[in-house]
């Protein structure tokens, strides 16, 4: 799975307009990102060797509209088997991969969806609750 924290900044639109940050940042770094730019934070866990969690990012990630709402949010992917992620996932109480949280600004986990795959659309409805 591919490291990288994608940050929108204002004007930007969509996740293709993002700047990736060269490594994963820790779990502190997003929150205070998510904070500065006042954007919801969004974090996905995963494994090189989780099938659901590559479905995800070739299909989900990938879909048009969900780029679209991925411009709103700041969003950050953890390999749970790097040191980064295995400690991002400790701190969000994550059991299984894959999943998704949302944290609110003193990282706190507010939102999760975990286990197989998720569709474009469950995914839009998870965003859409999280805003």
């Amino acid at each position: 799975m591919k490291l990288a924290l994608a940050l929108t900044f204002a004007g930007c639109a969509g996740h293709a307009a993002t700047t990736p940050m060269p490594t994963t940042p820790t779990l502190t770094v997003a929150i205070d990102t998510a904070n500065r730019t006042q954007r919801p934070l969004v974090a996905e866990f995963g494994a090189t060797w989780c099938k659901p969690c590559h479905v995800f990012a070739e299909q989900v990630l990938t879909d048009p509209r969900v780029v679209a709402a991925l411009g709103g949010v700041t969003f950050v992917q953890y390999d749970i088997e790097t040191p980064v992620g295995a400690d991002a996932m400790r701190r969000c109480e994550i059991t299984g991969v894959p999943a998704i949280v949302s944290l609110d600004r003193a990282g706190s986990v507010r939102a999760r969806k975990a286990g197989a795959a998720l569709t474009s659309d469950e995914f839009l409805a998870f965003l859409r609750d999280v805003r």
